[in-house]
């Protein structure tokens, strides 16, 4: 069938985010008097989310209020910086250039709260381009839901059947089976090092952004 929307996770899929997330995180690591985490170490926990990272930078912070409130401050300082050094991986503007030359309707579904996509997309100048934007908080339910992706092909008048879903976890590999999609693991994400994507059961694997357009462009002519 022939693909008519591509729909993509923002962290670690579409857009490098790690830097301003990890920044941000060091910045709060620094206000409370703590050594800065690193980048490469930080950057696998990034789709994981504020919670992921805040364990890892305070690990010996165990109490539910104490963290929460680390993770409503980490929000904040990433808010402010939001979008410095984040930028689309390479390759991802040939891939969104495709789609829009060849009527692909093209989206994002992340379970980042709605308002910091917004912001990353925005200052990336994606905000105007995309057909559709789902953030974690946009639905009662997220990811590995696949109630966000059969949402989304409401709002884009398509079938499952005819999205490719592309995210660096395994829960969206998840969400997009359980709705129908043909799914795609980013192997350029932010993955552990011990994970094996075949697990994930995905339709294909991409090493690149690269590799996703040369997919793309075959299966956007069946």
């Amino acid at each position: 069938m022939q693909l008519r929307a591509l729909l993509l996770d923002l962290d670690g899929t579409l857009v490098d985010t790690a830097p301003d997330m990890v920044g941000a995180l060091n910045r709060l690591l620094d206000a409370h008097q703590r050594p800065a985490c690193d980048l490469s170490a930080a950057s696998k926990l990034v789709s994981n989310g504020a919670r992921a990272l805040i364990e890892f930078g305070f690990p010996d912070i165990q109490n539910e209020r104490e963290q929460q409130a680390l993770i409503e401050q980490f929000l904040s300082t990433y808010q402010q910086h939001v979008c410095v050094d984040s930028a689309l991986y390479d390759g991802m503007h040939d891939v969104l250039s495709y789609c829009e030359s060849n009527d692909i309707k093209w989206g994002v579904i992340t379970n980042k709260p709605l308002h910091l996509a917004k912001d990353v997309m925005a200052g990336l100048g994606l905000l105007e381009r995309c057909a559709v934007l789902l953030g974690g908080d946009s639905l009662p339910v997220k990811k590995p839901d696949p109630v966000p992706m059969l949402h989304a092909c409401m709002l884009l008048s398509v079938a499952p059947s005819e999205c490719l879903y592309i995210g660096d976890h395994e829960r969206d590999v998840q969400a997009g089976n359980a709705a129908g999609m043909d799914t795609g693991a980013a192997a350029w994400g932010y993955l552990p090092h011990s994970v094996n994507l075949e697990d994930w059961n995905p339709t294909c694997i991409f090493s690149t952004p690269a590799s996703l357009d040369e997919y793309m462009t075959g299966r956007g002519n069946t």
